[in-house]
């Protein structure tokens, strides 16, 4: 990880522009750096207007983990390189981009506006140079050791700035420092994240993506109001500079950079309903099943939480046959009834378990300094210490994967992969890297083990995994959650921050848990969660606590089934959608800034969003006859559920009953069928 006094060592960067060499679509600089010693930038132009720009401190550049899809790394052999007196100048399309020679700055220019910039000179005037935030660089330490490589990008004082993952901080990243380090968040209300992406997009219409699954840190405006810098714990790096018309499309280039995204399977737009926790057992799976089916209120998939395990053997894939004396009957009976059935796994595995004696035995385990498998307590002492699978063993994914196809063909359909972020920093490897290297790698070495495991056995239109941790690429093994938010309207509006903040970060299909993780669950937070969390890709309903409709009040329970059925009246329009994220690139949850990025209104707006292309939402947060102010883009608005018609570019105020939740649809564009039908 980055010291945090590295910006009081010595920075190194390019001071003058000396030479440079052009060949069809690769320009490489040389240049003479603050310690008047040789410095190669490498420049490759990428078709679609990508740039990546590399900088090594030993001019050597390697990458271990590359994350960019081989389709975009085609030069651009339409590109000119032009050498004027005082700059290098390529053209690239309608964009120029200036290399100053002295001293050194690349800008990038759309129609001589300025898109991007460097930032060379932001530094304390004290002190001749004390306290710089560093330009393209790397650092050094008093022993002349490199600490890690630098980015610095100026931030306009009119500049927003959304991304870098799965965030439950401010919408508008500005004036944060992130982290990309991915942790086990626990109330999901802090600056930790499960899910880290390093990438964001600037309402200046371009996207700073950073090619590397080290634990990185970006200040955007944060060390200093001028500068986005990036530090990289790294002595060389590689980062993308992706321009375009919008940040739709910035957005949609990222997602398929770093992907392309993969559809889920249509059954897993329908209503997921967790059987519980601790008091789950045969019996009551058995009745839940019959009730939604008796009710008529629809659900396509059954999931078992950690509880079809035995206690304190987790994850050790064994059923525990007292609570589910006759699974295989209860299976093939939940199956008929069109369930489809998910259970939850982690890759963690307790020490009282045969399958930490026998990963012990075989070396699959995450390893000490002594050789030993490395057990921690990662459960918050719920549990016993835990071993963790070693993702980067081939051997070692081989033996998980065959444990998690014997669930898949029992009759399992999807696995919940929970966890997969705290891994210890000074855990070693089979390739040799410690945990704090991998760390952040891990989650996606997990899921893509599971999905494919998935895809094998189910086929490939029936794989996807749900799954908690993630980082760059995730969006090719789909779907995620949100994690583990309190039960409370601010835990519900964090929810929605981390939804509309992954997916401008490149992952389209993200869920929650309807009613939040944990905590006392009120009648009218539930309700208000449902309302929310039915119009998500997924939807699932989950908590510590039950989530069963009907264990809520008559009142509560009428709402959430009448929104489960407005959802399955939408199922056309959801699977339209879908396939329309898949194909465009695009989130299927929007922030409005994606669809109104020239209204100044949206940039700060987080608390409503596009639901797909033509529907929007405005989730409340407050009880009965709470007051709700809506902005209302341009256009022609329809209220779904009043029908009230609005014209656009103004706020209205709603007072909204608990049976009413804002939805809108634009330009009557969508359509809603009067009923609904199960799609199983």
């Amino acid at each position: 990880m980055i010291d945090n006094n590295y910006r009081y060592e010595q920075h190194v960067y390019p001071v003058s522009l000396e030479s440079y060499t052009f060949e069809k679509g690769n320009l490489k600089l040389n240049t003479i750096d603050s310690e008047d010693n040789e410095l190669i930038i490498d420049i490759n132009f990428y078709i679609n207007n990508i740039i990546a720009v590399r900088v090594s401190s030993d001019n050597e550049f390697h990458i271990e983990y590359d994350f960019v899809n081989e389709k975009y790394r085609q030069l651009d052999k339409k590109v000119t390189v032009s050498d004027k007196d005082k700059s290098i100048v390529v053209s690239q399309g309608k964009y120029t981009i200036s290399f100053n020679k002295d001293p050194y700055r690349m800008t990038i220019l759309e129609d001589k506006v300025v898109v991007l910039e460097d930032s060379v000179d932001d530094v304390n005037p004290v002190g001749d140079g004390f306290d710089r935030i560093s330009p393209v660089g790397y650092t050094l330490s008093k022993d002349k050791d490199v600490l890690g490589s630098n980015i610095g990008l100026k931030l306009r004082q009119d500049e927003h700035i959304y991304g870098f993952g799965e965030k439950f901080t401010d919408f508008d990243k500005r004036g944060q420092k992130v982290l990309i380090r991915n942790f086990d968040t626990l109330g999901c209300r802090d600056e930790t994240a499960y899910k880290n992406i390093p990438f964001y997009v600037s309402t200046y219409k371009y996207g700073m993506y950073v090619n590397s699954h080290l634990m990185s840190e970006f200040n955007v405006g944060s060390e200093s109001t001028s500068t986005i810098s990036a530090h990289v714990p790294n002595k060389d790096v590689e980062y993308f500079i992706i321009l375009g018309e919008s940040l739709k499309e910035i957005t949609s280039k990222f997602m398929n950079l770093t992907g392309p995204a993969t559809l889920p399977p249509k059954w897993s737009f329908g209503l997921w309903y967790s059987t519980g926790f601790k008091d789950s057992s045969q019996e009551l799976v058995e009745k839940d099943a019959k009730h939604f089916r008796d009710t008529k209120v629809p659900c396509d998939v059954f999931h078992f939480d950690c509880y079809w395990l035995r206690e304190d053997k987790w994850c050790d894939f064994v059923w525990d046959n007292e609570m589910y004396p006759n699974r295989k009957e209860m299976l093939q009976n939940l199956k008929k009834e069109g369930y489809k059935i998910c259970l939850w796994i982690n890759p963690y595995v307790t020490i009282k378990t045969d399958m930490y004696k026998a990963g012990k035995e075989l070396g699959y385990f995450i390893k000490d300094k002594d050789g030993n498998p490395y057990t921690a307590d990662l459960w918050h002492g719920l549990l016993s210490l835990c071993a963790m699978v070693d993702f980067t063993n081939p051997n070692a994914i081989t033996w998980f994967q065959g444990k998690v196809a014997s669930l898949l063909e029992e009759g399992v359909d999807v696995l919940k992969t929970d966890f997969g972020e705290n891994i210890p920093y000074d855990s070693v490897f089979y390739n040799g890297r410690t945990g704090e290297e991998i760390r952040n790698l891990y989650a996606l070495l997990y899921n893509k083990a599971v999905y494919e495991t998935t895809k094998k056995v189910k086929g490939k239109s029936s794989a996807l995994v749900w799954g908690r941790s993630g980082f760059t690429g995730m969006q090719k093994y789909p779907v995620c959650w949100s994690g583990d938010p309190r039960s409370s309207y601010e835990g519900m509006s964090s929810t929605l921050r981390s939804g509309l903040s992954i997916g401008v970060s490149g992952v389209p299909f993200w869920s929650n848990d309807i009613g939040g993780f944990y905590g006392k669950v009120e009648d009218e937070v539930f309700v208000r969660w449902a309302q929310f969390g039915l119009f998500c890709s997924h939807s699932r309903l989950h908590g510590t606590s039950t989530r069963q409709p009907w264990a809520y009040s008559d009142r509560a329970n009428n709402i959430v089934s009448e929104f489960i059925k407005l959802r399955y009246r939408l199922m056309p329009y959801i699977h339209e959608t879908a396939e329309e994220c898949v194909k465009e690139g695009v989130p299927f949850i929007r922030p409005l800034v994606l669809e109104h990025e020239d209204d100044p209104t949206v940039y700060n707006i987080y608390d409503q969003y596009y639901f797909g292309n033509d529907i929007m939402v405005a989730p409340v947060f407050g009880g009965d006859n709470a007051v709700r102010k809506i902005y209302l883009p341009e256009g022609k608005w329809q209220d779904v559920l009043r029908g009230t018609q609005y014209e656009g570019n103004k706020w209205i105020t709603i007072c909204a009953e608990l049976e009413y939740m804002p939805v809108f649809i634009r330009n009557n564009q969508a359509q809603i069928p009067d009923d609904y039908k199960l799609y199983l």
